[in-house]
């Protein structure tokens, strides 16, 4: 049995068009997709803001239905048979609002231990091992509201455990984090998933989060899963390709596909007013590019290989960059 099952899920939205036209469209933000997770895997949904990532975790969690398609958790139907699936997942939501914020971190463990019936004699142990485990034994009473982003995320992990879940769901769980904080939680998944064997499934646009944890990843954009294997077997689509990376300045991206095709911005630092383009073109057109681009107004301040990443993978199956 696995994890996850998921065949032909779809789900749209009604969009209300403002008066005086008085008509509503439908907004399709998952269109159709199947894919499955296997007990003890780290599965990741990569890809941008509106891809349908986060669509596709709230039906999961029972707390959308879909407009089609199935669904299971754990041999569950997530319509059918809402209540025995959430007994046995917990989500960690995108977000700082899940947590209560004038609750101590031990007073809002225990209020989520009572909500999921954890009998109080486990309780108790399982607070303070998840305090622990998550580094907040020190702030355990101390009140959520004065914690910094990463604690609230630390703490709404811990959160999500407490009712020891076979899968966890995790919405976009480094967004907006320090980069202490990002490396503690991703460290901590992995160690869910290769040292407690849960099964996780987490959303993300960051592609090297996707890579360092994901043993799957499926690539969904457009509300369509356009890719799907392990990032080893992702990465071989653009093996043979020459992946270059030229940071210019002083040059607006709406220029960029008039140079090449190829090319696509990746990166943005307007307070410096440069541009990171990234590109499979091989050493014989480089300088040809290169050359193009001071002929339009760009100026060059750095050409350099790259190897292959979910980010080539990305622009070869779209056209575009991730962060587009």
């Amino acid at each position: 049995m696995k994890a996850v099952e998921v065949v032909n899920l779809k789900k749209s939205y009604p969009k209300k068009i403002p008066l005086p036209f008085r008509r509503v469209e439908w907004v399709e933000a998952v269109k159709g997709i199947t894919f499955s997770v296997r007990k003890g895997e780290l599965f990741g949904l990569l890809g941008p803001n509106g891809a349908g990532k986060t669509t596709t975790i709230k039906i999961l969690t029972t707390l959308l239905e879909p407009s089609g398609g199935e669904a299971k958790v754990l041999g569950y139907d997530v319509v059918k048979e809402a209540r025995e699936v959430r007994r046995r997942i917990n989500l960690v939501a995108e977000g700082e609002r899940t947590l209560y914020w004038r609750l101590s971190a031990y007073e809002n463990l225990r209020y989520f231990a009572s909500i999921y019936h954890v009998p109080k004699r486990d309780a108790e142990r399982r607070i303070n091992e998840l305090l622990k485990m998550v580094g907040l034994w020190e702030r355990r009473n101390d009140l959520v509201m004065g914690f910094s982003r990463g604690m609230k995320q630390r703490l709404a992990i811990a959160k999500a455990l407490i009712n020891d879940p076979e899968v966890l769901f995790l919405d976009e769980p480094t967004l907006g984090l320090d980069v202490q904080s990002t490396i503690f939680v991703r460290d901590f998944v992995k160690s869910l998933v290769k040292e407690e064997g849960k099964t996780v499934l987490l959303t993300t646009h960051y592609m090297v989060e996707a890579e360092k944890l994901c043993d799957r990843i499926a690539i969904i954009d457009h509300g369509k899963i356009i890719a799907m294997d392990t990032p080893q077997n992702l990465k071989k689509l653009v093996r043979d390709e020459e992946a270059v990376e030229i940071r210019v300045k002083d040059f607006s991206p709406e220029k960029v596909k008039e140079v090449d095709e190829r090319l696509v911005v990746v990166e943005k630092e307007p307070e410096k007013g440069t541009l990171v383009l990234r590109g499979s073109i091989d050493e014989e057109d480089l300088p040809k590019v290169v050359e193009r681009l001071i002929r339009a107004g760009a100026k060059i301040l750095s050409v350099e290989k790259k190897e292959p990443t979910l980010e080539d993978v990305f622009i070869k199956l779209t056209g575009r960059a991730l962060r587009d």
